[in-house]
């Protein structure tokens, strides 16, 4: 819907009743259910012709990205890239961390929520109504001719929750330029005599343009993802591939690496990243059965960013730099743009490239965010670094980048003058603290002994352990808004991360032990809640709240602490903490 147009007056406005009508769409199924398994990928095609985007969809001009490790951020580079040479980006992602807003972005942008609203409720309006049209044709037949073999919704149902976003994305894509021209189009209608006879869909195509670039991230695997759908993309981009989502994709490098090329599509270019040999060998018979040329480009050298630093934070965000660069010149060069896409890209970058790398951004991947909750003389004594890690490859790399990250911020220190007066010491005991969760479906005796193990080759400890179970619940999208009460919680998983925990801490009898057992006189709770002892090395909290109130107040209570917060295992517990330290 354009602005200015009205809405017809039986439309739900409110955005909490979106929100009801999306959670709808989430299945009960476990991610492990065969059902998860391709489960009529075709109905896709049938869902794209009840919203008229067959065609509008082969126009699109799409960069399509899998990977178990960095495809978000990959997208990210590449929607940047192409946004600073001037061109007008649509960037699918998932999943959302605040709002599921965040899922669509315009030119760099999350859409807006009334424009989200226009077009939601015309997709989700539009398969309502088919679905249940074909569902009493299917009755009516059933009874009149097919007796005892009527079929049930289960034949023609409305789109699952991704499957429905990915069409979301897709109509928004291919409609979202009109609105640039709607307000000059009303003028010259109100120019025009009321005699004069117009043809309004020649006139609406006349002024139809779309996107110049849709860049989507595959929500998982490849082959039978929703994202899959597209049949004539640009390019085609595979990031860093390793164990994640074994349940579905299979339990070795090589059936994940095949369910991953499945976006590749016969001729049509494509571009990955070093892999471990078992995953390229497939990567490679695959491209081949497909005559499609895949190249594996190496991670971004430094020196061609001209002194500059990279947008997302790491080390390992040169290799998804370096991928989103080849895909970006391929983009360019199969679209026409040979002016940039000409240029040797090896010794020199273009400035659009350059800029479009150092303004990425991505929330919740390698994030520092300040607590602005705490007092300002206080002003950085509460800080939490986000990053939403959760296979034991991306642990590794969480774990390298916030090591650097509080060493870079401790040497910082150390180079300040240390200011000290009678009511405030600036020099401080600087501690990093661990806040975890993360899915049934992930081992943490993979990801803590790893994250540990990371940090200690680092010389960083962790001081505690926190655990508390999200406040993001699987069956309902949720939007900015806090929940007004936090649920009771059963907290045996959370139990279970604290022993493992536990138990990776005591097979270290050396200095990270005497670390800890320090640290513990520091840092006693005085609140008398939580849940757990609070003296000792790990924490079970009730609710997510309780934890953040406790890192607040030990703050609050000591003046010579300074806290580093880690925040990892789950994107759903990085958004969550993000709601509540932005409140």
């Amino acid at each position: 819907m354009a602005d200015g147009e009205k809405e017809s007056p039986d439309a739900p406005t409110s955005y909490d009743e979106a929100m009801e009508a999306l959670s709808s769409l989430i299945t009960k199924r476990s991610r492990g259910n065969n059902s998860n398994k391709g489960n009529q990928f075709d109905l896709l095609f049938h869902y794209l012709k009840i919203l008229e985007l067959e065609d509008a969809l082969d126009d699109l001009k799409i960069v399509h990205v899998a990977g178990t490790k960095g495809k978000g951020s990959t997208c990210t580079f590449t929607e940047s890239i192409l946004r600073n040479c001037g061109f007008r980006t649509g960037l699918f992602t998932s999943p959302h961390l605040i709002d599921v807003r965040e899922r669509f972005r315009l030119d760099g942008v999350d859409i807006s929520q009334e424009k989200f609203l226009a077009y939601f409720w015309w997709c989700f309006n539009r398969l309502k109504t088919t679905c249940f049209t074909l569902i009493l044709y299917h009755i009516h037949a059933a009874e009149f001719g097919r007796y005892g073999q009527e079929r049930t919704t289960e034949d023609v149902p409305m789109p699952p929750l991704f499957r429905f976003l990915t069409l979301l994305a897709f109509k928004i894509f291919s409609a979202e330029q009109v609105h640039k021209y709607w307000f000059h189009l009303q003028h010259c209608l109100s120019c025009l005599s009321s005699e004069t006879q117009l043809n309004w869909d020649l006139i609406c195509y006349s002024f139809f343009v779309q996107v110049d670039v849709a860049i989507l991230e595959v929500g998982l695997g490849g082959r039978f993802d929703a994202t899959n759908v597209v049949q004539k993309p640009v390019v085609c981009g595979i990031a860093s591939l390793g164990y994640d989502h074994m349940e579905i994709l299979g339990d070795t490098l090589g059936k994940i690496a095949g369910e991953k090329a499945g976006i590749l599509k016969r001729g049509i270019p494509a571009f990955t990243v070093q892999q471990p040999e078992e995953a390229m060998c497939v990567l490679e018979d695959k491209a081949s059965n497909l005559n499609v040329d895949l190249q594996v480009v190496p991670p971004l050298d430094v020196n061609l960013l001209n002194g500059q630093k990279l947008g997302l934070e790491g080390e390992h965000q040169y290799v998804n730099a370096g991928l989103a660069i080849a895909l970006s010149f391929t983009w360019l060069k199969r679209t026409g743009h040979l002016e940039l896409a000409n240029q040797d890209h090896t010794d020199s970058l273009p400035e659009q490239f350059i800029k479009g790398l150092t303004a990425a951004s991505f929330q919740g991947r390698a994030q520092i965010v300040p607590d602005q909750y705490v007092d300002s003389e206080k002003d950085g004594d509460l800080v939490f670094y986000l990053d939403g890690a959760h296979s034991p490859e991306s642990m590794e790399i969480c774990a390298k980048w916030f090591s650097g990250a509080v060493k870079g911020e401790h040497q910082s220190d150390k180079a300040k003058p240390q200011v000290s007066s009678s009511t405030h010491q600036l020099k401080k005991n600087i501690m990093q603290i661990l806040l975890f969760n993360c899915m049934t479906v992930r081992d943490p005796e993979l990801l803590l002994p790893q994250l540990m193990k990371t940090c200690a080759s680092q010389d960083v400890y962790f001081k505690k352990a926190l655990f508390a179970p999200n406040m993001s619940v699987y069956h309902k999208v949720g939007t900015h808004a806090l929940p007004s009460a936090v649920p009771e919680a059963d907290l045996s998983w959370q139990l279970t991360l604290q022993r493992v925990w536990d138990n990776t801490m005591q097979k270290d009898k050396g200095r990270e032990a005497k670390q800890v057992n320090h640290v513990a006189e520091e840092m006693k709770d005085d609140t008398g809640k939580g849940g757990g002892s609070h003296e000792s090395s790990s924490v079970v909290f009730p609710s997510l709240p309780l934890a953040i109130k406790w890192l607040r107040d030990t703050v609050r209570q000591n003046q010579s602490v300074r806290l580093q917060v880690l925040v990892t295992g789950s994107l759903h517990l990085v958004g969550d903490v993000l709601k509540l330290i932005r409140k």
